[in-house]
């Protein structure tokens, strides 16, 4: 690519997603993160059995170093557990948010709830931002009130992020493990 159209994609991204980005974008028209992510936090509010109300949390970090900013959020649901497993929130019961004190490994308030659209599936929660969070963030993803399993155990969520564009590539940011525990009830 010779320099002057190099500068050219480099200042259509400046204005696009701040000063200084640059998109990776492959030969097949894929975009992609320039580095990685990282997932804070996971927990749930009630750690016991059939728990009601319980909350998910899921803390992920878009450093500054980052060329794109964060468009979509996928978190993998269990399904080991098959109908003993989690019980699925309504996709109104998903929001997101930027946390008051993001780095702290306890329950995460919000300090600005971020506008998202959410689809849920048995496989999936799906978090798209709209619009997307900037690198140097980071961000909570919090569904509830659900009720926690009927079984004990660790559960296992894979989340991956997507940067913006219709050719998205995933990246894998993590495993959350939240550990359901039997209560003291028998």
């Amino acid at each position: 690519m010779s320099l002057g159209k190099y500068l050219i994609v480099s200042a259509a991204c400046a204005l696009l997603f701040g000063a200084g980005a640059a998109a990776i974008q492959f030969s097949s028209g894929e975009t992609a993160f320039n580095g990685p992510l990282r997932l804070l936090r996971s927990a749930v509010s009630q750690v016991t059995i059939e728990d009601y109300p319980a909350y998910y949390q899921f803390a992920v970090e878009a450093p500054g170093s980052l060329d794109e900013p964060l468009a979509r959020l996928d978190i993998g649901l269990p399904t080991e557990y098959g109908p003993f497993g989690l019980n699925l929130p309504n996709p109104s019961q998903v929001r997101a948010f930027i946390p008051t004190q993001p780095y702290v490994q306890a329950p995460q308030y919000p300090a600005r709830a971020l506008p998202v659209s959410a689809t849920v599936s048995e496989q999936v929660i799906s978090v798209l931002f709209d619009p997307p969070v900037g690198p140097g963030n980071v961000v909570t993803v919090e569904w509830g009130p659900v009720r926690n399993p009927r079984m004990d155990g660790n559960y296992l969520f894979e989340v991956n992020a997507f940067p913006p564009g219709a050719m998205a590539r995933s990246m894998y940011v993590g495993t959350g493990r939240i550990v359901i525990r039997r209560g003291g009830r028998g």
